[in-house]
């Protein structure tokens, strides 16, 4: 590879390493993931008042009394969907933002004069770069599909 076709690799990982980058800031918690855990925390709130309610009650009415404790149980049924919801898209949003930063990485890595010159970056040095099993199963899966292929 001539000195031209390397300042040309190390400026397309440059460029791309900076696109992920983009990319990772963008993946923070959007309004709609606020919104579970704020519907999910106003669910609760409602579930604790119609409580309130039927305790202070001075005249017990049947129907309203049904209906109350009804309310409550899908109130609960809902809030403990949302918890989940959110707490799954929390993990994704999570393990986007770790493949992110390992691509990042080892993108600066290898743009930067940090490798002696005719080295490469290989698959073994990018597995190093992983935090989680998730990204490590990932990798496995994707060298097993390569060399299908």
């Amino acid at each position: 590879m001539n000195e031209t076709e390397e300042q040309n690799e190390g400026l397309v990982c440059a460029i791309l390493a900076e696109q992920v980058a983009i990319l990772r800031d963008r993946m923070d918690a959007s309004e709609a993931f606020d919104l579970l855990w704020q519907t999910s925390a106003l669910l609760s709130w409602l579930a604790g008042l119609l409580a309130d309610i039927s305790r202070e009650s001075p005249q017990i009415n049947p129907l309203q009394d049904r209906e109350r404790s009804e309310a409550v149980t899908k109130i609960t049924t809902i809030r403990q969907q949302l918890d989940h919801l959110a707490f799954f898209q929390a993990q994704r949003q999570d393990f986007a933002r770790q493949i992110a930063d390992c691509v990042i990485v080892a993108l600066e890595r290898m743009s930067s004069a940090q490798m002696p010159e005719g080295t490469r970056f290989a698959s073994a040095d990018l597995a190093a770069l992983y935090v989680s099993e998730d990204q490590r199963r990932l990798h496995e899966d994707i060298l097993l599909r390569l060399r299908v292929d």
